[in-house]
């Protein structure tokens, strides 16, 4: 009995009915060749893809130039890719294994189908990313909405008195290359195959896992189920051999999801000083941070008003007199106070490196030979780079 070939609004009812796979178990039989359907990123949505397979066979790798025109054709694959837009994203639907004959039949029963699959991804997407970008606005301080009505967005049963943590992870090099939603995918992916239901937010050039911890004899531990130190370390590394760059990693603090902005702040500071303190490739906890750990933790109010105490005379007479006196102090504590070394990164002459510490200890009352003014300025200078960096600093 030959296959009844369905109009296109008997498509969307059955797909908004049934989901994706009444779309694609109709066009494998209309087509009679294997069909696979994926997001902009390659995650195979259908056929529903086993908790079995490796991470990368979840995904197609999609060819660069896909978008330029309706469907591309790879000869040498005998692969169809037929392109369906929404908005700014868009949707594939994949013929494997088609002959070069069968393509106009084929495009005239993708073209009948393309609506049904537009408003399957438009829905998933519309409700996935209003969430995600009301939670990124929320972590980076953009918005004062409360938790309580973001996390209603969400289809996950999230409980706002439940323990979570940020973890933030970022490439080292040319981030403007890197395709973050697909960075977001494969983490997700990977979080999901070790049980653990991650909420993934891609912001700042970066990617934000807020994961789910537990608590272990009335106390809160310091890592999620099933997800040790050694996972982190797995996961960071699965994600430099995909994308073929190095990462960083930082680490916040286990709070109520009620408070999860306060963990998020807590990885972009364990993310940031590192970097200041000229580590590259690392893994840090917020906890670990030592005598840092401490000044973060403190009021943010008490945090600023300790670095303009220290520095803002310094602060505001560069911004007068346009000069480069805190720039001069942060490579002098960068190069532990070797004049010479300071004076060549700084490309000055090492007499015009004495002049300006005459200024600085001029306009701030200090003796820069001193150890504990020593000390007050490299905590001071870390500081407050790690606050502007982090969109902190007014």
């Amino acid at each position: 009995m030959s296959l009844v070939l369905k109009d296109a609004f008997q498509l969307i009812e059955g797909v908004l009915e049934e989901g994706l796979p009444f779309v694609g178990v109709y066009l494998q039989k209309a087509i009679k060749r294997h069909v696979f359907i994926t997001d902009n990123t390659g995650k195979i949505h259908y056929p529903v893809t086993s908790g079995n397979l490796k991470i990368d066979d979840m995904f197609i790798q999609l060819p660069s130039h896909i978008q330029e025109n309706k469907y591309y054709y790879h000869k040498t694959d005998s692969r169809l890719y037929y392109h369906v837009g929404f908005g700014s994203l868009s949707a594939y639907i994949i013929v494997k294994n088609i002959p070069a004959e069968m393509i106009h039949h084929a495009i005239c029963i993708l073209n009948n189908a393309e609506l049904a699959v537009k408003c399957y991804f438009s829905k998933i997407n519309k409700d996935m990313n209003k969430f995600e970008m009301e939670l990124a606005d929320y972590l980076s301080l953009k918005s004062d909405a409360d938790i309580r009505d973001i996390i209603k967005l969400s289809d996950k049963n999230l409980d706002i008195h439940k323990p979570y943590l940020a973890s933030i992870i970022e490439f080292e090099g040319k981030k403007s290359e890197i395709d973050w939603k697909l960075v977001s995918s494969y983490s997700y992916e990977y979080m999901q195959k070790r049980k653990i239901d991650v909420i993934s937010v891609c912001l700042q050039e970066s990617l934000t896992l807020i994961i789910p911890a537990y608590i272990n004899n009335n106390a809160l531990d310091i890592y999620p189920v099933k997800l040790k130190i050694d996972d982190i370390s797995k996961y960071k590394k699965m994600v430099e051999d995909r994308f073929n760059m190095k990462a960083s990693l930082g680490l916040g603090q286990i709070y109520p999801l009620l408070d999860i902005q306060k963990s998020y702040h807590e990885a972009r500071i364990a993310l940031t000083l590192p970097k200041l303190l000229g580590r590259k490739n690392y893994v840090q906890k917020f906890g670990d941070l030592g005598i840092f750990t401490i000044i973060f933790s403190s009021n943010p109010k008490y945090i600023k008003e300790y670095c303009v105490k220290t520095l803002g005379r310094l602060i505001d007479y560069d911004k007068k007199y346009g000069s480069e006196l805190v720039t001069t102090l942060r490579l002098l504590v960068d190069n532990n106070f070797n004049r010479k070394a300071a004076a060549d990164s700084l490309f000055i002459h090492i007499n015009t490196l004495y002049y300006r510490l005459t200024k600085i200890e001029e306009i701030l009352g200090v003796n820069m030979s001193k150890i504990d003014t020593k000390l007050n300025f490299f905590l001071a200078i870390k500081v407050y780079d790690t606050l502007c960096i982090n969109g902190l600093w007014d």
